[in-house]
């Protein structure tokens, strides 16, 4: 927040002065007060899939494979956040949700009765992957490419996803108010990546998330009213 307080500050002068702020003050204002938001926005984004899969005692619906490479995908977003040197309002989000996804991906293993096996490798990965984060052999150019192989594993992760509700005509447990939240987040990302300067593969692959996040949160409305429809003949009927 102290990168954010200074601008504030400026503006709000400028203001009771009369004057609308100028855009080098109020295009980073903006920037900033919206990454902070998307971080506050995230640290809740996943807590009603949680509450889903926990009050439904149910992880049905829920692809593995899409949280896997999604978690995956995070370790590698909080990464070039940090080795790239953004400010933790362009990239904090990604911590909150690493954390939220690791988290559903215990409940997934939990209630589809997974194989143990599949857990163990999984986590070793994952702390292989931030092994090599923090060992400090990453450059500038090797973490850019590694977050364009991040936008490739995020396209991987949501596919899976959207394909097996398309199958099955239905998506189970998941939340329409996370994916929603997604959405929004990634759009605004797309904005402060711009202003904050973080990179063509960090814009593109904000750019990738809205959409594909998009995608998901109309499947969500689409199945869950037709479900809600399919209720409401039976009950008629009945």
């Amino acid at each position: 927040m102290a990168d954010l307080l200074p601008l504030l500050e400026e503006a709000l002068k400028e203001v009771a002065h009369g004057r609308l702020p100028p855009p080098d003050i109020l295009k980073p204002l903006i920037s900033k007060g919206l990454g902070y938001g998307i971080l506050l926005g995230s640290t809740l984004v996943k807590v009603p899939q949680v509450v889903n899969v926990v009050g439904a005692r149910s992880a049905a619906g829920l692809a593995p494979l899409s949280f896997e490479l999604e978690t995956l995908g995070l370790v590698i977003a909080v990464t070039y956040g940090f080795l790239m040197g953004l400010p933790f309002s362009a990239f904090g989000e990604t911590v909150a949700l690493l954390l939220q996804n690791g988290l559903l991906l215990f409940l997934i293993y939990y209630y589809q009765r997974r194989s143990v096996t599949r857990a163990f490798t999984t986590t070793a990965l994952l702390a292989g992957a931030g092994a090599v984060a923090l060992s400090g052999q990453l450059s500038t150019a090797h973490i850019s490419a590694l977050y364009d192989c991040n936008n490739l594993l995020l396209v991987a992760s949501r596919l899976p996803q959207i394909w097996q509700n398309f199958s099955a005509g239905s998506t189970g447990q998941l939340s329409l108010i996370t994916y929603a939240l997604n959405t929004a987040g990634a759009a605004a990302r797309i904005f402060t990546s711009i202003q904050e300067n973080a990179g063509p593969a960090m814009l593109r692959g904000a750019i990738i998330s809205a959409a594909l996040n998009a995608v998901l949160a109309l499947q969500i409305a689409f199945y869950g009213s037709g479900a809600a429809k399919k209720k409401g003949r039976k009950r008629k009927e009945a």
